[in-house]
C-alpha cells in the first residue's frame, strides 16, 4: 500500500516539475529567442571540429526537455517493468504451491471410504486374477 502512495506522490512531483520547467522555459525563451555560441569540449573536437557552433536557443532547450522527458519515461517504464515482473513471479510461485499441493493430494486427503462401491465388482476381480495368472505386473 505504501508503494502506491509513493508512486502517486512521485507522479504528482514529476507532473508539477514538468509544468514548472515548461513555464520557466517559456519565459526564458521569450526573453532570449536568439542564437547562442556553443563551444565543443576537447574530447569531441575530432567529431565536430574546433570552432564554436551557433545553436538556436529554443532548439537547445527543446533538446534538454526532450532528453529529460526520455529519461523520465525510461525510469517510469523500468518501474512498471519491475512491478509487472514481481506480479508474474508471485503468480508463478502461487501456481507452483498449488501444483505441489495437488501432487500430494492422495497422501494428504485420501478418498473417503464412502466413495468406494458397496459391493465389489466381480468382472474387475476376474480381470485382475487373469493378469496375476499371466504374470503381468499390475503396477
Amino acid at each position: 500500500m505504501d508503494t502506491v502512495k509513493w508512486l502517486r506522490r512521485g507522479a504528482v512531483a514529476v507532473a508539477v516539475g514538468r509544468i514548472g520547467l515548461g513555464v520557466v522555459a517559456g519565459l526564458f525563451l521569450v526573453a532570449n529567442a536568439g542564437w547562442v555560441p556553443v563551444t565543443i569540449p576537447p574530447w569531441l573536437t575530432g567529431l565536430f571540429g574546433d570552432r564554436p557552433h551557433e545553436i538556436w536557443l529554443p532548439a537547445l532547450i527543446a533538446g534538454w526537455i526532450a532528453g529529460a522527458a526520455m529519461l523520465g519515461g525510461l525510469v517510469l517504464w523500468s518501474m512498471f517493468y519491475v512491478w509487472r515482473r514481481r506480479q508474474y513471479e508471485t503468480l508463478i510461485n502461487r501456481l507452483e504451491r498449488e501444483l505441489a499441493r495437488l501432487r500430494n493430494l492422495p497422501f494428504i486427503e485420501p478418498a473417503p471410504l464412502e466413495d468406494l462401491p458397496e459391493a465389489p465388482d466381480a468382472r474387475a476381480a476376474r480381470i485382475m486374477q487373469a493378469l496375476d495368472d499371466e504374470g503381468y505386473d499390475t503396477e
